[in-house]
């Protein structure tokens, strides 16, 4: 029917629930029809009236009072019962038939011939004895349209999960499908690329949609996931993945199985801030940041140590706060920190209590001087020493070997700034604490900012179960932190904050690429003023055994804060013994960079600090000894580390050849010495080829081979590398 400006378009009134407002200035709106037009308005009815509801037991209405409607015009017309019998078989029939056209089952065709057989049989029934609104009459039929509600809401829902099951079905097997082509493809790569045939029985797409994890069997004959793993890069370009997609391998859930973790998408360019302060628990792993498949990448220092390096700009202080935000989150941790590169990583952590912001310090204790870093590691050492045997019944009490920490028994994290700066007898203390510090609940993070041994020490790196890797630019220096089996891609990180996590075993897992949170000062304050309710304190025992440590005219651990709080908020640097609070008219002199320190006053001679403690040993003297002539020589302005090395020449590397070359019978091939120092072969014979030049040391021989039992193979003799070290430590080493 066409319609004519006379007859304007119908459109719902405003108060129908669900009518859709159009907009006055874009549409014209036409009026209601009026009231005497009742033609109008029940056109407009049936053109909105929803004869199909979603839900089943309106059909099983619509039926009921469509039979009712129709018993009642046929007894107002007086026709027979009978032909009521006779539409409820024609409908019957016709339902059937269009069912059995459809090859419906058989449930369904009696189903279809019942609905129509039992309202005819109750109109047949109405009208032969002319009751149709009676009591029973109606009473029936509303009985009736009940149960078959009923039933038709149980059919529906049937049906309805029936659909969802074929449609999810349906898409499993086109996942299948496609994950059985995905399969197919990185088997005959691996097998291309590596010489490797894997069989793939899995293949896992990620939730953020970045990448798929491939699970797959080994072939028998002694394939082992790292064979896979020395050609990741191959695979990558073999894949044609976009620049910053990477492929990494890892063992699988037995010695025959591999997992690897194909990236698609760079999910590594955005940054991701942490702004959750809220309480942790060391018993429980702290994420750090998120990896390349969306998963969080989480450390637990609770029973690890661990080390973080990095160069300049790559991110490692950020990293750094991000791990001692998560620290100090913890309510059973309490975190020392030594920074002797100025204090900046710990000020920010103190400068909230120190303006009152803060009811106590995020961080429980901080060492900004070398004197101030002996202390704190004395006293861990005092705290290891005697925690176990004072806690014994806590441990038997919880069945472990370890003593069991919480918030009346906090652990203790030592965070190492720039380890570098620290004097070598330090860092024997602290290579001390990681090796018996576990079971106390005193551990160790350590940062450096090179992978190297002159820069990490290898006692430190060799506990270190946890080692965070930044971005660097030479990408040996991360083989020499994860190791060299791993043949790690630094193209994997490309951007500032971006690293790799090794935080398990060494060997037992890759390291894997991942995106540091990013925090700013603003978030540290925020943190800092938001832990502060929560800070646990040192539990007695411990603080007592702190206080053992000898310190002239000031305590140990409890006055910590009297000798630190000047050295991070007073320009120059002192160290201050505890004194009444008052308000000195005139700050008093002290020790400064190519300076002399003042005689007797604040930043007197570093020895002063200490009486002598019983049972010190010859090595703990010298140390002393070495920490003292440190200090004179800063002051004559010669650099720290040159005298460092004056003070100890003799290479890292050399040394722990020597010893293991003694340990094998004076003599040893290179493969089996780079094993025992976890080093690559050649990067080993290249280091210790260099070393030997640099005091005019010549290899035993023209090939440098010998001979262990009837292997001739390259190798070192105890003597020639013995007679480098009695070089180096007469100082006739070649100038650079």
């Amino acid at each position: 029917m066409t319609t004519t400006d006379t007859n304007p378009q119908m459109v719902p009134p405003a108060a129908v629930p669900g009518a859709t407002p159009t907009n006055p200035t874009t549409a014209p709106t036409a009026g209601k029809p009026a009231r005497g037009r009742a033609m109008s308005w029940a056109a407009y009815a049936l053109s909105t009236w929803h004869w199909r509801h979603p839900h089943p037991a309106w059909g099983t209405l619509n039926a009921a009072g469509a039979t009712l409607g129709a018993a009642s015009i046929a007894a107002a017309a007086q026709v027979p019962g009978p032909f009521a019998a006779i539409g409820g078989a024609l409908g019957a029939a016709g339902a059937v038939a269009a069912g059995m056209a459809d090859d419906l089952p058989g449930h369904r065709l009696l189903w279809r011939g019942c609905c129509w057989m039992m309202p005819g049989a109750w109109a047949t029934t109405a009208l032969m004895t002319d009751a149709v609104w009676s009591g029973w009459a109606v009473g029936t039929l509303a009985a009736g349209t009940a149960g078959f509600g009923t039933v038709a809401t149980a059919i529906g829902r049937t049906r309805r999960r029936r659909a969802a099951a074929a449609q999810q079905h349906a898409a499993a097997m086109d996942a299948a499908a496609r994950r059985d082509r995905v399969a197919a493809v990185w088997e005959a790569r691996i097998a291309r690329v590596t010489d490797v045939k894997v069989r793939v029985r899995n293949v896992q797409g990620w939730a953020t949609r970045t990448g798929f994890t491939l699970d797959a069997d080994l072939p028998t004959g002694g394939a082992t996931w790292r064979d896979i793993a020395r050609r990741t890069e191959g695979l990558a370009a073999d894949a044609r993945l976009p620049h910053g997609c990477e492929v990494t391998v890892e063992p699988g859930d037995s010695r025959g199985a591999v997992l690897l973790h194909v990236s698609t998408v760079n999910a590594l360019a955005q940054d991701h801030y942490l702004d959750d302060y809220s309480p942790l628990s060391i018993n429980n792993p702290l994420a750090i940041g998120p990896l390349r498949n969306g998963e969080q990448a989480v450390i637990n220092l609770r029973y690890a140590c661990g080390v973080l390096v990095g160069q300049t700009d790559s991110g490692k202080t950020n990293q750094l706060q991000t791990i001692n935000t998560q620290l100090v989150r913890c309510v059973d941790t309490l975190v020392w920190q030594i920074d002797l590169a100025g204090g900046g990583l710990s000020r920010p952590w103190v400068t909230p209590y120190a303006e009152g912001r803060a009811p106590r310090p995020a961080v429980d204790w901080v060492a900004t001087s070398i004197a101030e870093a002996e202390i704190m590691v004395r006293a861990a050492i005092e705290i290891i020493n005697g925690r176990k045997p004072a806690y014994q019944q806590r441990m038997r009490a919880a069945n472990d070997d370890k003593i069991p920490v919480g918030p009346d028994l906090p652990e203790i994290v030592i965070v190492v700034d720039e380890i570098k700066t620290v004097p070598p007898h330090i860092v024997n203390m602290l290579a001390q604490i990681s090796d018996t510090g576990r079971a106390a609940g005193v551990r160790t993070l350590c940062c450096a900012l090179r992978a190297t041994d002159d820069y990490l020490p290898i006692a430190i790196k060799e506990q270190a179960r946890i080692r965070i890797g930044m971005r660097v630019t030479d990408e040996k220096e991360l083989n020499y932190l994860f190791g060299w089996k791993y043949n790690i891609d630094a193209e994997a990180a490309p951007y500032q904050g971006c690293g790799f996590l090794l935080a398990g075993n060494p060997g037992e897992a890759a390291p894997m690429p991942f995106k540091g949170y990013r925090t700013d000062p603003n978030r540290i304050d925020a943190a800092a003023v938001a832990v502060a309710p929560w800070r646990p304190d040192l539990d007695a025992t411990s603080a007592q055994l702190a206080a053992k440590v000898a310190v002239k005219g000031t305590r140990a651990y409890a006055d910590r804060w009297a000798r630190t709080m000047p050295t991070l908020f007073t320009d120059p640097i002192t160290i201050t013994p505890p004194t009444p609070a008052t308000t000195p008219t005139t700050p008093p002199p002290a020790p400064t960079t190519g300076t002399t320190p003042a005689a007797g006053g604040a930043g007197a001679d570093i020895a002063h600090l200490f009486d002598p403690i019983p049972g010190d040993t010859l090595d703990a003297a010298l140390d002393r000894f070495k920490t003292i002539a440190a200090r004179n020589v800063n002051a004559l302005g010669i650099d720290m580390t040159t005298a460092l090395h004056h003070l100890n020449p003799v290479p890292e590397l050399l040394t722990r050849a020597l010893e293991a070359t003694d340990a094998n019978g004076g003599r040893i091939h290179t493969a089996d010495l780079a094993a025992r120092l976890d080093m690559d072969p050649a990067e080993l014979g290249t280091e210790l080829g260099r070393l030997l030049r640099d005091v005019d040391v010549e290899r035993h021989n023209a090939t440098g081979r010998i001979r262990i039992g009837e292997s001739s193979k390259p190798g070192y003799l105890a003597a020639t590398l013995r007679e480098a070290v009695d070089a180096y430590r007469g100082g006739i080493q070649r100038a650079a």
